[in-house]
């Protein structure tokens, strides 16, 4: 399968000689609990308060299968399903509920090939101690610059506005490559001991060089999660008694909460992604950054890339094609999709076909047709001839100019019935009624056409 980079957002963001690629999605607060799966798994009430955004099953007793088989979510992405959570927040006027948070997922530094976590990747970032700033945290009022230091107030960032407090942690970007959770310990005082080397990245992942590779410990350069937790405060600005949660205390036989210092901020992250997606968006987004190619919040539920792709003239001669697809007036465009697997574990509203092209010709817009096809057909020795494409089931169309891009254009009736025949397969042509030449980056080609459900 050739890669394809998704250009429904392009920015091109420079960092050294490297343009980063990410993409980002934003959870809203789900629940608060005194849990906390990765460090005190299966000890429900052991550990310092969370605010936890994503999956709502996330507690104290949540497994990989058990997220999994919870395919519900806060996040705006529906193929995640992962759970993050971090610290309770509070000051002397009361606790403050966390808004959302909004996790960008980077390949910032990109001198190695990233890798997708693997399922069920769990890993902490921040100090859990901490008494002073850390470089991979920092704080933000809403409307002026990111700093190391904990502010004491959040000024609105327009007058008569309200205030923002914005916490950022950076997670580590390369992996063991064997471990899905680090190692803690059974005890209190060897969890203790050990989640001081998460401030460092030296637990089952760990921060990348300053070249950008991957330390020998940690050889597998995965992408760079950076969790922004939004904090509204209203007309309140002042954080001069601001604290966060830590573990609490056994006392006459109950767990006492505990609160300390602003620089104990922190983050987890336990990766349930649906899998086929995070693929998508490593291979497709992360690993093309010469192209500027980040998805933003345009993230598939289902991605399906072409298996075949054929040119069928006007004489009838069918031929494979090369990196580029040509629809020239009076020929067809023939493309085959393997049908996206399980589509009812995650909601989706609807279904488009993405090519990469552009007019040709001159700088009109012109609307390509698009119609159902047969599947018995490939691209080798088994070519089709012009009966494959049909000439009645119009199915939708490419809207398109002479810019070069990416076209996202909706057949979601096309797949529904095709869904509901049980079919594995999914073939569409481009017919070609305008009078001029159309290009488009074939399977071949960098941007490979592929099935789009979201």
């Amino acid at each position: 399968m050739k890669k394809f980079v998704m250009g429904l957002v392009l920015l091109t963001t420079v960092c050294g000689a490297h343009a980063a690629a990410s993409f980002s999605v934003q959870c809203t607060y789900s629940h608060t609990l005194p849990d906390d799966p990765i460090v005190y798994p299966g000890k429900p009430g052991e550990a310092m308060v969370h605010d936890f955004f994503g999956n709502p099953g996330s507690n104290a007793n949540a497994t990989y299968e058990s997220l999994a088989a919870n395919k519900v979510t806060t996040c705006n992405a529906s193929a995640d399903v992962s759970s993050y959570w971090a610290p309770q927040l509070k000051r002397a006027s009361g606790i403050i509920v966390p808004s959302y948070q909004k996790t960008y997922y980077k390949n910032d530094q990109a001198v190695v090939p990233v890798t997708a976590p693997p399922p069920g990747l769990q890993m902490l970032a921040g100090d859990h101690m901490g008494t002073a700033p850390n470089s991979h945290v920092s704080f933000l009022c809403s409307g002026y610059g990111y700093k190391s230091t904990m502010p004491t107030s959040c000024p609105p960032s327009t007058p008569g506005g309200t205030s923002q407090l914005n916490i950022s942690v950076r997670f580590p970007d390369c992996w063991d490559g064997h471990s899905l959770k680090p190692n803690l310990g059974t005890s209190r005082t060897e969890r203790m001991n050990n989640l001081m080397k998460a401030a460092n990245g030296k637990l089952n992942v760990g921060y990348r060089n300053s070249d950008g590779t991957c330390p020998a410990a940690y050889p597998v350069k995965i992408p760079e999660l950076q969790l922004n937790l939004a904090y509204d405060l209203g007309s309140d600005q002042d954080l001069s008694t601001a604290q966060l949660s830590l573990d609490p205390v056994f006392q006459n036989g109950e767990w006492v909460p505990q609160w300390g210092s602003m620089y104990t901020a922190h983050g987890d992250f336990f990766n349930v992604w649906h899998v086929s997606t995070m693929k998508y968006l490593v291979d497709m987004c992360l690993n093309k950054p010469e192209t500027g190619g980040s998805c933003g919040s345009g993230i598939p539920t289902y991605y399906s890339a072409a298996s075949a792709d054929v040119q069928v003239d006007s004489d009838g001669t069918t031929h494979p094609v090369d990196a580029t697809v040509v629809s020239v007036p009076g020929n067809a465009v023939l493309i085959k999709f393997p049908m996206p697997t399980n589509l009812n574990d995650y909601p989706y509203a609807k279904s488009y076909l993405q090519t990469y092209g552009g007019n040709s010709t001159d700088g009109e817009a012109v609307m390509l047709d698009l119609y159902a096809a047969t599947t018995t057909w490939d691209d080798g020795p088994n070519l089709p001839s012009t009966a494959a494409c049909s000439t009645s089931e119009r199915i939708g169309g490419i809207y398109l100019d002479n810019v070069k891009q990416v076209r996202i254009n909706e057949i979601s009736g096309y797949i529904a019935a095709q869904k509901s025949a049980g079919a594995a397969q999914i073939a569409l042509c481009i017919r070609n009624n305008t009078g001029r030449t159309v290009t488009f980056s074939s399977r071949e080609g960098m941007w490979t056409p592929g099935l789009y459900l979201k």
